[in-house]
This record gives C-alpha cells, structure tokens and sequence, in this order.
C-alpha cells in the first residue's frame, strides 16, 4: 500500500470509528421514534455512507466532523403532512434529558430544490458521563409523498451520475424536480416550492416542456429495475445494502441484532474496495423487515412506481 492509499485508510479509519460511535444514540432515538409514530408509520435508521460524509467535508470545509448533525439519522414516514407536524410536535414536547439542538420546518418553508421534509436534531445526553455525551442525531419526518419525491431524486442522481440531491447537476432535472414538489404540495394543501409556478396551467406545462426535452417518463421507466426478492431480515436486524448497478443487481448481508461490529466492520470495508467505483453504492440500515426497508429506502431498491405514478397523473391533467 503507497503512502497516499495508506494515508486514506488511516483517515477513512478514523471517520468510520467516528461514524460507529453514533450507533448507541441512534438506536435510542430510533426506539424512541417508532414508540411515538403510528403503527402504519414506516421508521429505520442508518449511518451516514463514508463517501458522503467525504462529500459533505469538502462542500462545507468550515464545518468539522465533530459537528456534523446527521452522522447518525433515523427516519420516519408517514401518510401526510398533519400526522408529520404532529408527530414532531410530540417529540420537540416531550421531557427528555436529550438536548432538541435544532428544529427546521422545511415543509411550510421548502428548500429551493423543493426538498420538503421535518429535522429535527438532537445531542444525546444518557444522565452520566459516558463516551456518547452530546453525539447528535438527526430525525427526519416526512410524508409518504415528500420521500418518494426525495429518494427520486436520489434514485436519478445515481443513474445519471450527477449530485442532484445536492442541487447540482443537469437544470432540467433540477427544474423538473422543483416542479414536481410543488405539484405534490398542492396535494398536500402545503407551501409550494421557491421560484415555481402557483398557477396549476402553468405548473403542468412547464412539467410537459420538461419532460418533452429529457423523455423523462421514458427514463424513469428505464430506470425501474426488477429485483430478487431477498427473505429472512428480522427485526432490528443491522443489513448492509449495496447497489450495483453495473451488475444490475442488489446484495443484502444481514447481520443479526447484536452484530452491531461485524456490520460495521464489513460496511466499512465494503465502502474502501468500491471507494473509486461511483457505479456502486452502500449503506448501512436497520429496520424492521424487507418490506419496510423497500418502502423507506426505494432509491437502494431502484423502487420508483409511486413517483412515476404521480409524474402520470399531474402530466395527464395538464
């Protein structure tokens, strides 16, 4: 191994026993989260991918690791945007040693892109001096809408190989994605996104241009991959998720429920054998069943039916 390959172990090492050190506090908040969400709510976590974390610290120099507010992030999706309001209403209310650093309301202010979404942002406080003192945890709550709205964007980013969940890419795509959270806002009866139409005629032909110039229809239909139906995840299972999409296919390694550091070992040692290939993609999740982890993870199970249905529906009014 050179020295600059070395250099970049010792260094991705050294972030990936940061990254593991958040997987105590993330499985309290988890528990605490799917405790207050409904039943039918769709609840899992992960810990932030290592080339994003990367990606991250050169986009924003300023900001050391050490702040970084969604190392560890759990997630919960529920119907509409009134169960979201009111299940984050429930945690920023509740008593609770853990400290609420941040609280933004991107559904009734979106953000340019037209990501829509509740954050809520926590330091972990246990009561005692421990190693995990002040770790913070990010909670996301969307409605079932914004995320097929939000993993779209991720799910295009990766076949056409652009950032477009960090803004950057292709501006028709951008455009078409902004548009698209405003047609869905009107849906939800929320705050439409910056910069786009409020007039539905307007809205609807501006979707059409757009996808009249990419066939966007047509691309995310060829986007839609058929996958293995993969059996035996079980409760709180940790699982290693990786996308391939050079072979065309999804690999599962399950880990059980207390294989916490096997996972992590192999989650890290998968994302330095594929760190220079952008064709492969890895994450590390727990959840509760393979359903659950096809529903709120659909960009890793390239799963878009839901988007395009509403992409159908909004271009067949208009």
């Amino acid at each position: 191994m050179d020295d600059f390959n070395l250099e970049w172990y010792e260094a991705a090492s050294l972030v990936s026993d940061w990254r593991s050190s958040h997987a105590h506090p993330l499985n309290v908040f988890r528990t605490n989260l799917r405790r207050r969400a409904k039943r039918d709510a769709i609840v899992a976590q992960r810990l932030k991918r290592l080339p994003t974390i990367i990606a991250k610290l050169q986009r924003l120099p300023r900001i050391p690791l050490s702040q970084m507010q969604d190392i560890g992030g759990c997630r919960a999706v529920v119907d509409n945007s009134d169960t979201a309001f009111r299940l984050a209403a429930d945690l920023a209310g509740s008593k609770t040693r853990h400290e609420l650093i941040s609280y933004n309301n991107y559904i009734d202010s979106p953000r340019t892109s037209g990501y829509r979404g509740l954050h809520l942002v926590y330091a972990y406080n246990p009561g005692r001096h421990t190693q995990w003192n002040g770790l913070r945890t990010e909670i996301q709550i969307r409605s079932r809408l914004q995320h097929q709205w939000a993993t779209a964007v991720e799910t295009v980013g990766t076949f056409i190989g652009e950032d477009l969940k960090s803004s950057e890419g292709n501006p028709t795509w951008l455009r078409f994605f902004a548009l698209m959270s405003t047609a869905i806002a009107r849906r939800e009866n929320t705050p439409t996104a910056p910069d786009t139409p409020t007039d539905i005629g307007e809205l609807e032909k501006e979707i059409r241009e757009c996808d009249q110039r990419l066939a966007i229809t047509e691309q995310l239909a060829a986007f839609q991959l058929l996958t293995h139906q993969f059996q035996g995840i079980k409760k709180n299972d940790w699982v290693v998720l990786e996308l391939d999409m050079e072979a065309e296919e999804i690999r599962l390694m399950t880990f059980g429920a207390a294989g916490w550091e096997s996972a992590n070992s192999h989650y890290l040692n998968r994302e330095l054998e594929t760190k220079d290939n952008s064709r492969v993609q890895i994450v590390l999740v727990s959840t509760n069943s393979l359903t659950a982890l096809r529903r709120v993870y659909p960009n890793f199970f390239l799963d878009l039916r839901e988007f395009r249905r509403v992409v159908s529906e909004t271009l067949e009014n208009s």
